[in-house]
């Protein structure tokens, strides 16, 4: 069986299925990282250069020259770090950003390219609440790719956003599940981080009556950031790949953990 994104999420109870039987579960991993990738320094760099303030200077005539953020030097904090955290990581370094990266193992830090400057996590058992303090409070530039499990359920919460630093941006592209939006809520509207960027959420489509509409500081997209001209193409050309190494009696491309969901 094949899910055609990373998450398998929306075929939670397929998978629990498949759990008590031999069939193997893949997934679109790796397929869409790129763009996703694109997306998280795209929205990085609209707060950093206030891309808002620019457009509105240009409707208001408003010759203002204000200060610009630069994100050579800053931390990039991830939150997690399977496909798209490490596509993230090579384009943040490309703009000498320093790396730091949360794992649920820190013992499985395996990073060939030297991406990561730190690796925050447990050794062994489960991440505490040290752990998450140590990256959120370390980066400039916070971005949550976790999937959408029992175990990730509203990991990014008010002692998260509370312990990241003033001018800090945080940007969401995993499962919405993951982040508590009602603490981001809180966070924007009181000047504890000075932006996000959401492009997934706990109800999707996200409702009209949802309080996020009108948070400040908010760059809010549709689930759409790796909704790019290739990506049937490249959602196809994971599956041709698993089917392939299934055939031939090779080691699955993407397998999929079907108890732990990812």
């Amino acid at each position: 069986a094949h899910g055609f994104y990373a998450g398998v999420d929306a075929i939670a109870d397929f998978s629990l299925a498949l759990a008590e039987s031999d069939v193997p579960l893949t997934n679109g991993r790796g397929a869409f990282s790129s763009s996703l990738a694109e997306y998280a320094i795209t929205a990085a760099l609209h707060f950093n250069k206030q891309i808002p303030r620019c457009m509105g200077n240009r409707v208001a005539r408003k010759w203002d020259k204000f200060v610009m953020a630069e994100l050579r030097g800053k931390t990039l904090g991830l939150v997690g770090y399977g496909d798209i955290a490490k596509a993230t990581a090579r384009l943040a370094r490309a703009f000498g950003m320093r790396v730091v990266a949360l794992r649920r193992n820190a013992s499985k830090a395996d990073d060939p390219e030297g991406l990561v400057d730190l690796v925050v996590g447990p050794y062994d058992g489960p991440v505490q609440q040290t752990h998450k303090h140590a990256l959120f409070s370390e980066a400039d530039v916070v971005v949550c790719s976790l999937p959408g499990t029992a175990e990730t359920r509203h990991f990014v919460s008010s002692a998260e956003f509370g312990a990241m630093k003033e001018g800090s941006i945080f940007i969401s592209m995993g499962r919405g599940l993951a982040v508590d939006e009602a603490a981001l809520c809180e966070a924007l509207r009181a000047g504890v981080i000075a932006g996000a960027a959401l492009d997934v959420f706990e109800v999707e489509p996200l409702p009209t009556s949802s309080p996020l509409w009108d948070c400040p500081n908010l760059l809010l997209t549709a689930h759409n950031a790796d909704f790019t001209e290739d990506y049937f193409k490249l959602g196809w050309e994971v599956w041709a790949r698993n089917l392939r190494c299934y055939l031939e009696g090779q080691p699955l491309a993407t397998p999929v953990d079907k108890r732990a969901g990812y």
